[in-house]
Parts: C-alpha cells; structure tokens; sequence
C-alpha cells in the first residue's frame, strides 16, 4: 500500500522571478483547458501532441513544466466533465490564482539542510532555504520517505512525500469502534478479558454548534457589505476547520497508540451516508457538518504508518441487532437496545459495536482465533483511564503536544469482564 503526506512550508515571497514563474504556468494550465475542451482531449498523450510544441514556441520556461500543465489541466477537466454529464452546473474552469506544479525531476531539494532549487529556464533558477521543523526533518531524513511533487502558491510551498506503509502485524486483539456525532463508543477485546470503551471528540460538536451561530450572527450584521461579509464567513469557517482537525488529531493518534500497544487490530464501519432528503434543514446541517470521514481518514493514514490493520464492516443493523440471540427489531431504538426474545439490554452505541466486532471476526479467521469474548460479562463493566490500561499492556505513555492531559477527557475503558 503506497502512503503520501504533505509536507508545507511558509515561505517569505519577495522573489519576482518566482512570481513571473508561477502566472507563466498559470497561462498555460488556462491554454490547455481550452484546447483540451476544443478538441476533446482526455489523455495527456493526445494533449502533448496537440499542443506540446506550440506551447514551447510560445513560453519561454523550463519545458518540463507543459507536461505537469497538462496534467494539472485534466484533472481539473475531469471533475468539470463528471458534473456536466451528471446534469449538474458546471462552468468551464479557469485558474485564477498563480501556482506551479513540478514533478520531482523539475526541482533539487537538499533533504538536510531545506535548500530547494527551482529552475526557470535553461541554467536560470531560484533558490529558497524551506523552514525546516524537527517533524519535517523526521520525515525528510527518512530514507523510505520518496520525494514526489512540489506546489507552489504565493507564500507557500507544498512538498508531495510517499512510501510503501509498513507490513501490518497479526493482531492478538481487536477494539471495535461505533461511530457518533461526539465519540467513539466501542468495545476492546482480546484473548481473556473485553472492555467496553468511550473515545470522546474533545467537544468538536460543541465546537461546530458555536461557530455556527458566529457564521449566522456575522452574516446578519454584515448584510449590506458582501465583501467584508464573506472574509469574515472565511475567516470564521478557517478557524472552526483548524479546531475540530487538531482534536480529530488527538483522538486518532490516541486511538492509533493504543492499539499498537496491545497489538490490536481497529474495526471500523463503513459508514456512506444517505441521501438527506426528508430530514429537516437542523439535521441536514448537523449532519453535513459530522466529521465521521475525516476522523476516519486519520485513524487510517496514521494505523497504516505504524503497522495497524484496520478493518471496515458494513454498519447495517448493528445498533438494532441483538449481539446474543442474533433477534433484530424493526422499531426505533432508543438509548438502550432491548432485546425483544432474550431480555439482552445495553447501551445503543455499545451495543452496534458488539455487532461490529462479531461481523469482523465472522470475516477474519486469525482475528477469530485470537479473540474470545461474552457479550454478556460486559453488563456491569466498571470504567479506567485508556492509560491505566497502556501501562498494564506496557505500552509507552506519550503525552500530546502542547497540550495539558487535564485538559483532555481521558479515552476510557471498562474494567475486567
């Protein structure tokens, strides 16, 4: 499995040339996209015979920016094009702000010391120092980490990195997760014991609700003036994104460590969301705004980096499935699922999560043999601290980054079954 990251670097722009540079490739990503549509171009091959030489004639660059043009034109095309034949309105593309996108034989990077070398034309280049930070320095001094494409933007630089994720280890145990607007309520098993668990957002709903009311506030006292009304909607929406990410952070890596710590392998559900058809415009909105894909994408990304496997099973009927009797209701299900055959009662998130973890174990024999539980010794679970439980397993206690553990509500685990 091949893994890419971003690397980003706030660069001071004060270089002309780099500035020319940019608004040249700009024209000529604009170009393509015009002689693409005329001609009904698709592939960057019938692109680059079309338009290659003309291009060259006329723009006075290094040549192997056209091709990455070329291909910074398609994929722009390529949604505009999925949009039209879906019926949608689509307007035809133009890039307006300055960029450059080079593939990573255009540009020399000295991985230690962050000199970056981008060439104009011929022997003609620019050279910047990138404001190397100790992270960037652990990705970049990583051999296993492949340099890939570099963007630049005015004052910022984007540096595209990949390898291939390390092999996942067979796993001896398994946390079973149920996805909800504000936490991650599951189970850990393993083979002697299972431990009902709760992972909170850290306040991420709360968050979006609060800034919602900000947005709305602001955009009523900003009626007259759309311009003034729309950099502080921005603004607004820029700070909300940056909050909920950097808790999202926190739950994953926290997630993500405990699980290597007791060899456990992540279920998750692989939630599509319907069609918000139906519901009213409060819940279209909450649920719009829930950030189950990006939670997910991260506990992902970061599983895959340290050897994590993960699995995803289909979330249907697993918070009206009885884990015990396998009897389904057909009703809604309030808080607490009850058993209509068996008189099985738990809580509805913790108990969808059982039904997760016994889908996952039906379609992975070395999981199955590895784990052992009894949904019924998790009735009267009594609760501890996530890293209580890393201690026991041996695990490292690493605390986050520039933020007090007082702070956080702690990832809490029930006591031995």
């Amino acid at each position: 499995m091949r893994l890419y990251w971003k690397l980003v670097f706030e660069i001071p722009w004060t270089e002309p040339k780099l500035d020319w540079l940019l608004k040249e490739f700009r024209l000529i990503v604009n170009k393509s996209i015009r002689v693409a549509l005329e001609q009904r171009l698709h592939s960057r091959m019938r692109l680059a015979r079309v338009a290659y030489a003309g291009f060259g004639r006329e723009h006075n660059i290094y040549k192997q920016y056209i091709p990455s043009a070329f291909d910074f034109a398609l994929r722009i095309l390529k949604t505009y094009r999925r949009r039209f034949k879906q019926g949608k309105t689509a307007s035809v593309p133009y890039v307006r702000k300055p960029v450059l996108v080079a593939e990573n034989q255009s540009y020399r990077l000295d991985r230690t010391t962050g000199r970056l070398r981008i060439p104009i034309r011929g022997t003609e280049g620019v050279q910047l120092v990138l404001p190397l930070s100790e992270w960037h320095r652990s990705i970049l001094e990583d051999p296993a980490w492949a340099l890939g494409s570099l963007t630049v933007v005015p004052g910022r630089v984007v540096l595209a990195v990949r390898r291939t994720s390390p092999r996942a280890y067979e796993p001896v145990s398994a946390i079973a997760l149920d996805t909800n607007e504000d936490s991650l309520d599951g189970v850990a098993v393993g083979s002697a014991r299972a431990r009902l668990t709760s992972l909170s957002f850290l306040g991420v709903r709360e968050i979006q609700a609060r800034h919602f009311r900000r947005r709305r506030r602001l955009a009523r006292a900003k009626a007259q003036d759309r311009r003034v009304q729309r950099r502080l909607l921005a603004r607004e929406s820029a700070r909300e994104r940056r909050r909920v990410k950097q808790r999202l952070h926190l739950v994953s890596k926290r997630l993500v460590q405990f699980a290597l710590a007791s060899k456990s392998a992540i279920v998750l559900e692989n939630l599509k969301l319907p069609s918000l058809h139906g519901r009213s415009r409060r819940m279209n909105r909450r649920l719009s705004s829930w950030p189950n894909r990006e939670i997910h994408r991260q506990i992902e990304y970061k599983a895959a980096l340290r050897g994590v496997p993960v699995i995803k099973v289909n979330p249907a009927w697993t918070s009206k499935t009885c884990p015990v009797c396998g009897a389904r209701r057909r009703d809604r299900v309030g808080k607490d699922f009850v058993c209509l055959i068996c008189d099985w009662e738990m809580d509805r998130q913790h108990n969808a999560a059982l039904n997760i973890l016994k889908t996952a174990l039906a379609s992975n024999e070395a999981l199955a043999r590895a784990v052992r539980f009894q949904p019924g010794a998790l009735r009267d679970d009594v609760v501890s601290p996530l890293y209580d439980l890393l201690r026991e397993g041996g695990g490292a206690r690493e605390e986050p980054s520039g933020v007090e553990l007082d702070a956080i509500p702690p990832f809490e685990i029930s006591g031995d079954s």
